[in-house]
């Protein structure tokens, strides 16, 4: 008795080890077990639970070993015989596999018989022989959802068929619906991409596919929630890169750099050099537009020499050289590469930008059509046109463009987002509030619109209102300082001078060389009576005076 309450113990000691992954701790423990009766078919399971445990381990072979043991014990023991095949399988011991499927449907005519011996047949590129079973099975066997996807996967002509029998049989079969979604997706149905993808929520491949689709369908604030939860499903795989697209075409440039830094991090610890090039140069790229030379220099020296588009960032590295010094040297060096090179996105895009620069609006909308001619989908360029004519001061003819991409896409965010610039340019500040309104309805998460929004109210002396707009865009990025500026005039809309002084202090900390900042200091000192706050920051504006009278 005593014996057999011990040999209980260390049973329920294996268990626990097992909850906690201490796999050999409880192979031990049950090898003691064992000690106490001789080897015998009562002792079965307990041989199996050291065959998991090594499997969980990895040991493989000595997995087999146990496996084996038991089926010398029994030769009926299903779970052994599946076991073995597993690992004769896993192991590549296809010959070994093979015999012991034959054997297994030979004694039970099932399923998972069946679906060890086609799995076999296929691995083994006998994809002739594995059909001719197929076709040989009772019609029960050949509706097994397991089976039918092995077949989906040799009969390319029947695959969507087949696949689609699953789905009517089991509709949240999770591989036949995600690969009913990746076919659909290639051959560009977007409905029944949709379609399948809904049915798995827990697929950062499905998410994946909806972000995409979304993109192409210029609704970017969905494609942005549907890459957020794939990443979260899968933070391992690199849906970086097309993140940082979708975030580029909306001039999203800061987000679209830490997407693009953790996606050539994912490539380089993995590996994997495709589209590293291109993601070194889309990167220095953005980096030229935000005036960050050294660093892009640093994204197009690790281009390698032999890829395609070392060319381009040939073009960019001179662009680079040129601004450095003198924006309109950078104009005479680009429009040489243009007489040769006139199909060059990346050249006619930084061509653009420097035309931008030197404040011809009328040649950069013409080189950004050029650049649309090339990549018609592309909404970066439309909006980039759309912000010129507003700078030009051409409002109808931006109002026609964004009447065009509203129509094609209504989901579209950027769009309202220029109506309300043009609506503020023309004072007419109620329209202006309404189409950052929608802007908001797509992208309540924007800072940027936020406080925008709070610049409105100001201007519409809603004071109250604006503080919680700007609270918003403060909350969302807080290290931006004509946020705190905005705030502070909200406060001494309101005459509550103490917190408009604290949050003009905080603009000033942020951006200490934007005299405006300084002067909004010495107004609220002013307003607020106190001598010595005055003396103190008026002499620190003067300071800031001097110096930009000498800088210049």
């Amino acid at each position: 008795m005593g014996n057999s309450k011990e040999k209980i113990e260390l049973i329920k000691k294996s268990f626990e080890l097992k909850s906690l992954k201490k796999y050999k701790e409880a192979i031990e423990a049950l090898y003691k077990a064992l000690e106490y009766d001789d080897i015998t078919e009562d002792n079965i399971e307990l041989m199996v639970q050291i065959g998991e445990l090594y499997v969980l381990l990895g040991n493989l072979t000595r997995a087999l070993e146990e496996f084996n043991k038991v089926l010398n014990l029994n030769k009926n023991h299903k779970t052994s015989k599946q076991r073995c095949f597993e690992i004769y399988f896993d192991l590549k011991q296809y010959n070994k596999a093979l015999n012991l499927a034959q054997k297994m449907c030979e004694e039970e005519k099932n399923s998972i018989n069946y679906h060890n011996y086609l799995k076999t047949l296929i691995a083994i590129e006998k994809k002739q022989d594995a059909l001719e079973l197929f076709n040989s099975l009772d019609e029960e066997i050949k509706l097994d959802c397991e089976i039918l996807f092995l077949m989906s996967q040799i009969d390319e002509n029947k695959k969507k068929a087949l696949l689609e029998k699953i789905i009517e049989l089991d509709y949240e079969n999770e591989k036949a619906n995600l690969e009913l979604a990746k076919l659909e997706f290639f051959e560009q149905n977007y409905d029944k991409t949709v379609q399948y993808c809904l049915n798995l929520p827990n697929s950062d491949i499905a998410q994946y596919f909806l972000a995409m689709i979304e993109f192409k369908k210029k609704n970017h604030t969905r494609s942005l929630e549907f890459f957020a939860s794939a990443i979260k499903l899968n933070p391992n795989k690199d849906y970086y890169f097309d993140l940082a697209k979708v975030y580029c075409e909306i001039s999203w440039f800061d987000e679209a750099l830490i997407a693009l830094k953790k996606s050539i991090n994912l490539s380089i610890n993995n590996n994997n050099i495709e589209n590293l090039d291109e993601k070194y140069l889309i990167s220095a790229w953005i980096l030229i537009k935000q005036n960050k030379f050294s660093q892009a220099f640093l994204n197009l020296n690790s281009i390698d020499v032999s890829s395609k588009i070392y060319s381009q960032a040939n073009i960019l590295k001179q662009v680079i050289n040129v601004k450095n010094s003198d924006f309109s040297k950078a104009k005479i060096e680009l429009e040489k590469y243009l007489q040769t090179d006139k199909n060059n996105l990346i050249l006619l895009d930084t061509l653009a930008h420097v035309y931008k620069e030197l404040k011809l609006y009328k040649k950069a909308i013409e080189t950004y059509k050029s650049a649309l001619e090339l990549n018609s989908s592309s909404i970066f360029y439309n909006l980039e046109i759309i912000d010129l004519y507003i700078d030009e001061k051409d409002y109808d003819s931006a109002f026609k463009i964004i009447a065009e991409i509203k129509e094609k896409y209504p989901n579209c965010a950027s769009i309202y987002n220029s109506l309300a610039r043009i609506y503020y340019r023309l004072k007419d500040l109620d329209n202006a509030l309404l189409n950052i309104d929608e802007y908001l309805k797509l992208d309540k998460n924007s800072a940027e619109a936020n406080y925008f929004k709070g610049l409105i109210l100001n201007d519409k002396q809603a004071f109250e209102q604006a503080i919680n707009s700007i609270y918003l865009a403060i909350n969302i990025n807080p290290n931006v300082a004509k946020y705190y500026s905005q705030m502070a005039k909200s406060y001494v809309g309101i005459e509550e001078y103490k917190n408009a002084l604290l949050y003009a202090k905080e603009a000033v900390e942020l951006d200490s060389n934007e005299i405006n900042y300084k002067k909004q200091i010495y107004e609220i000192a002013l307003l607020i009576k106190d001598e010595n706050l005055i003396k103190m920051y008026l002499n620190q504006l003067q300071r800031s005076e001097k110096i930009l009278k000498l800088s210049r």
